[in-house]
């Protein structure tokens, strides 16, 4: 039996035990011990021959994997350095859970214009934009702007408490309609169409309508575009989702989630994402 931790931070955790559970019983079809961790029982350091090291509630501890369902890529790194297969591995984490590092990465593929905002006080220039936290995820803080006063108002609320990494995006096409697609160890694995319910924030948790998706050939060879420049640079994609907008041209990259969620396309489809990813993972320990 492989033992593999399920890596959150509580808060995520919490909302997503029923997750979690089903993750450590599917686990046992493929030979694996899938235990929820949280950040706040680990401990993290280095001995004094230079040797990182792990404590699981104080005691020493060194799982055969990591399932990584937080966002801290230091961690993942430490882990990896440790000797551990972490799923995503580091890489994916530091370059999926900052926007502008995600658009940096994808140089050269069709993107909606963006600005990353270097000051809190700095304007937009044209309106409309989409202002997002750079480091934000699930649709939290996303806001159409179309008036200045709007800009003030989102601005002075996204930095309260202390300047917070930032970007702004002129709006696409179809603006409140995106495109996820889900990727299994560097596979297109099914699209799911998501339309917000009113503004541009189409995520299912706040409330959007989804559908599955057959994808189109522009959609494929963009994701699958975006698929090999992360499997060539050594951050495969074992579970992720590749996010497309829409201008007049075709379909354009929004952003790419390292932790993925699954309740949608459990909806929308007989596809069982978590028995395919634990497969998948027992396969390769």
């Amino acid at each position: 039996m492989k033992t593999c931790w399920l890596l959150y931070d509580a808060p995520d955790l919490s909302v997503n035990r029923d997750f979690a559970a089903m993750m450590r019983e599917y686990g046992l079809r493929y030979g694996l011990d899938v235990e929820a961790v949280t950040l706040d029982r680990l401990t993290l350091g280095m001995d004094g021959s230079g040797q990182p090291y792990a404590l699981l509630d104080g005691q020493p501890a060194r799982p055969d994997a990591v399932l990584a369902r937080m966002r801290l890529d230091l961690v993942s790194e430490h882990l990896e350095r440790m000797g551990i297969p972490v799923f995503n591995n580091s890489r994916v984490c530091r370059i999926c859970n900052d926007k502008r590092r995600t658009h940096l990465f994808l140089q050269g593929l069709p993107m909606a214009d963006t600005v990353f905002l270097t000051d809190a006080c700095q304007q937009p220039g044209a309106l409309p934009r989409v202002l997002k936290p750079a480091d934000g995820h699930g649709g939290e803080a996303v806001q159409l702007i179309e008036t200045e006063a709007q800009w003030l108002a989102a601005s002075e609320a996204l930095h309260k408490g202390g300047l917070r990494p930032a970007l702004h995006q002129a709006v696409a096409g179809k603006p409140g309609c995106d495109l996820r697609v889900y990727v299994l160890f560097g596979q297109i694995l099914a699209g799911v169409m998501r339309t917000a319910k009113e503004g541009v924030v189409s995520n299912f948790k706040l409330g959007g309508h989804v559908a599955l998706h057959t994808l189109t050939d522009a959609e494929r060879a963009l994701a699958q575009a975006v698929i090999d420049r992360f499997e060539a640079a050594g951050a495969p994609l074992c579970m992720a989702g590749v996010d497309l907008l829409y201008d007049e041209a075709g379909p354009l990259i929004s952003e790419v989630e390292d932790v993925v969620g699954s309740r949608m396309l459990y909806k929308v489809s007989d596809i069982d994402l978590a028995d395919l990813y634990l497969q998948g993972i027992a396969e390769r320990l």
